[in-house]
């Protein structure tokens, strides 16, 4: 999977360094899959012995900054990875989890564990309405909109799901309070 993002965002946005591909996986595609730096370097490198990214090294601001691109090699990989089923996502949940075995706590611990669930995912919103105002702002400097700006386009309809999917979420838990509330 990680392998698909940095391939993704290279074919979009190169030259990247690393930062700039945490940050941007912070942005946009930690709300699907979670992945550290720590993950990011070793899949660059990888990436690039496999000769489907390059890298150069540039001096800005007396800072060595490496910066990688995608290779015609690369932009092949990143489409058989496009085209290729994954399978289906299988929903892991923490708080499902905690759920299950919800008769091991007190109504009390039930309702505070479900109202910290709440306020993460209204949290996850907030982000991705600033998110969605960054990327407005940043098309907006470039003289596009996402109408003509293919990339973004997609990115705002991932970023649209995400939106519906938090408003869901949210709704469905406060509805679960109320019915823990009315319990015995």
């Amino acid at each position: 999977m990680i392998e698909l993002i940095i391939l993704g965002f290279l074919s979009n946005y190169h030259p990247l360094t690393l930062y700039d591909i945490k940050k941007g996986m912070e942005r946009s595609t930690e709300y699907f899959t979670s992945t550290s730096q720590g993950a990011i370097h070793p899949s660059l490198v990888k990436l690039e012995k496999n000769g489907y990214i390059t890298s150069k090294e540039e001096v800005k601001n007396n800072r060595t900054k490496k910066l990688y691109s995608i290779t015609d090699s690369g932009r092949e990989r990143f489409s058989m990875l496009m085209r290729q089923d994954w399978g289906s996502d299988k929903y892991k949940s923490t708080q499902l989890l905690k759920m299950f075995f919800f008769h091991e706590l007190t109504k009390e611990e039930r309702l505070e564990s479900i109202k910290i669930h709440i306020n993460n995912f209204k949290d996850m919103r907030r982000d991705l309405v600033n998110i969605r105002a960054e990327g407005d702002l940043r098309l907006e400097g470039m003289g596009l909109t996402i109408e003509n700006h293919k990339p973004s386009k997609y990115e705002n309809d991932a970023l649209e799901f995400g939106l519906a999917y938090s408003d869901f979420v949210t709704e469905w838990f406060e509805d679960y309070i109320k019915r823990i509330e009315e319990e015995s």
